[in-house]
């Protein structure tokens, strides 16, 4: 393969230009276990945050580095059968202002579609009270992401994925130039803050290894390491008799094809975008050097896409991610572009896998040298 001629200027320190995703043949499985009962399931609610857009290149191996991506931004509301809810990321924040200095100065020129209301007054239009959620789970830290746990009552317990604290603190103003907010992650506060550590349950669920929230199978934490330091998805019980499943993936891709296999592909297509240590947007990053990636560590966020793309594979197993476009395609076309909220569970039966894979937004003769290094 022809290297892209912008890459070929860095040296690539990191090795990151040839490895891809390895193949799901290579990912160890333990079969999903069956449901304890008929109750051992949650109702999931797809709310569509806000809308941002940044360079394709970004996060898809193109020459292309002016072909621009409209990322649409999700949080989600877990409902347990016995009336127990979690909110699942928290998308961006309400108004600019809201972030952090160092924030402000990376997304000032972003075009980003803002919020009409915060999550929970979002959440509060569509019947369900900002109060009644038990907790949130964040993926990871980013902008896009972090939302405002500051909106939610002190009661709402804060999730988030082993190593966050130390990888994402201390925040503004502690340190002028964190891209968090203190208050965004407020451990020694009044709220409970859960940091995911090794001393928890995780057991082996499928390709991951989670811990089981609910007790029942039906909320799974994933261990989803490699876009960021603390970063963590979830698996999601829908239904049961048939046992359906849901993977809230976070930013374990961006795009379809950097972990799923498009009709008449042996593997996926794409790899990740790469740019130079140089355009880092913080000393931490530049001082790395050579060929970066938009994820933190490549091999394992590669690794992680691996696994997801093996629980694709199973045919009571869906996938969407956090910036889902396909996801985006199926409902805009079935509730118009102005939807804010939808139930997804019962996404098997309303065939949306099959929908979602016959929709690829990015396929490899759209992308620009996608085959090339």
């Amino acid at each position: 393969m022809a290297p892209i001629e912008y890459l070929s200027a860095y040296e690539d320190t990191h090795k990151y230009r040839e490895i891809q995703v390895p193949p799901t043949a290579t990912v160890p499985f333990t079969p999903l276990p069956p449901s304890p009962s008929p109750d051992a399931k949650c109702s999931v609610h797809m709310v569509k945050n806000s809308d941002l857009t940044m360079s394709l290149s970004v996060f898809v191996r193109t020459s292309d580095t002016k072909a621009p991506i409209v990322l649409p931004v999700y949080t989600f509301v877990v409902e347990h059968s016995s009336g127990r809810r979690i909110a699942f990321d928290l998308g961006v924040k309400h108004h600019f202002e809201d972030f952090s200095p160092f924030t402000q100065s990376v997304i000032k020129d972003m075009p980003i579609t803002w919020p009409r209301a915060t999550v929970p007054e979002i959440f509060e239009s569509h019947g369900v009270a900002g109060d009644s959620i038990e907790a949130v789970v964040l993926s990871h830290t980013h902008f896009d992401h972090i939302g405002d746990i500051g909106q939610f009552p002190t009661k709402t317990k804060l999730i988030v994925g082993p190593g966050t604290g130390k990888a994402s603190l201390p925040g503004y103003p502690t340190f002028k130039d964190s891209s968090v907010l203190d208050s965004d992650l407020p451990f020694g506060s009044d709220r409970e803050v859960k940091e995911l550590g090794p001393d928890d349950p995780w057991v082996p669920i499928g390709s991951y290894k989670g811990i089981d929230y609910f007790g029942d199978g039906s909320f799974y934490l994933l261990d989803a390491y490699g876009h960021m330091i603390g970063h963590i998805a979830a698996l999601v019980r829908t239904t049961t008799n048939p046992d359906t499943y849901v993977i809230l993936a976070g930013d374990s891709a961006h795009v379809r094809g950097l972990y799923s296999c498009c009709p008449g592909c042996a593997q996926p297509p794409f790899r990740a975008g790469l740019y130079p240590a140089a355009d880092g947007l913080s000393p931490s990053e530049r001082a790395r050097g050579g060929l970066l990636a938009i994820h933190y560590d490549l091999p394992a966020a590669y690794a992680n896409m691996a696994r997801m793309g093996r629980m694709e594979e199973e045919d009571n197993v869906t996938v969407i991610l956090g910036h889902d476009l396909e996801w985006e395609k199926i409902l805009n076309d079935e509730q118009g572009k102005g939807w804010e909220w939808v139930e997804i569970t019962n996404w098997k039966a309303q065939g949306r896998k099959e929908a979602v894979r016959k929709e690829w937004v990015y396929t490899p003769t759209g992308v620009k040298d996608s085959k090339e290094t």
